[in-house]
């Protein structure tokens, strides 16, 4: 049996999720960053949720907006099947940021932008190796959803319901 020494007023406190440690907050966010980690949080969740994503992808992309969700639900299914480990993320109602949120709005941000080296550079910090060009791809292909969201007036994605607790979940 192992004991490790304690040394008093110096508890170790309880670890956060490697990924899951708030590193800001959504006001802080520019509309492509906001969109990208409501969109992450709306998809993890399911239901209803994920169909925010979709009616917002119709509000700005009309008829091309099924093939946008399809491209969105796979760079999903990208990031969650060949993460590095499990992806952290808060609740649809948390105001704050986790790291592995903040690294996936970068992703899309700098995917939006066409900085293909960025793009990748986020993406490997969440995916591993072999699948991080293909997330780079799908969401260079959304880009222009993004970019169209930010520029519409009021259409900052809401979350179809409040939920004020944070959780992480892979």
């Amino acid at each position: 049996m192992t004991v490790r020494p304690h040394f008093p007023g110096h508890d170790v406190p309880q670890q956060t999720p490697r990924g899951g440690a708030p590193v800001g907050a959504l006001h802080e966010l520019a509309p492509i960053e906001l969109a990208a980690v409501v969109y992450l949080r709306a998809w993890c969740a399911g239901g209803a949720d994920r169909g925010m994503i979709a009616r917002d992808f119709g509000l700005v992309m009309g008829d091309a907006a099924g093939s946008a969700v399809a491209n969105f639900d796979a760079l999903m299914s990208t990031l969650l099947e060949n993460a590095r480990r499990p992806v952290m993320r808060h609740g649809l109602g948390c105001s704050c940021i986790g790291g592995d949120e903040n690294a996936f709005a970068n992703l899309v941000a700098a995917a939006a932008g066409q900085d293909h080296d960025e793009a990748l550079l986020f993406a490997s910090a969440l995916i591993k190796g072999h699948a991080a060009w293909g997330a780079v791809d799908l969401a260079l292909r959304l880009g222009q959803v993004f970019l169209r969201l930010a520029r519409m007036p009021n259409t900052a994605p809401v979350p179809t319901h409040a939920q004020h607790n944070s959780r992480y979940k892979n």
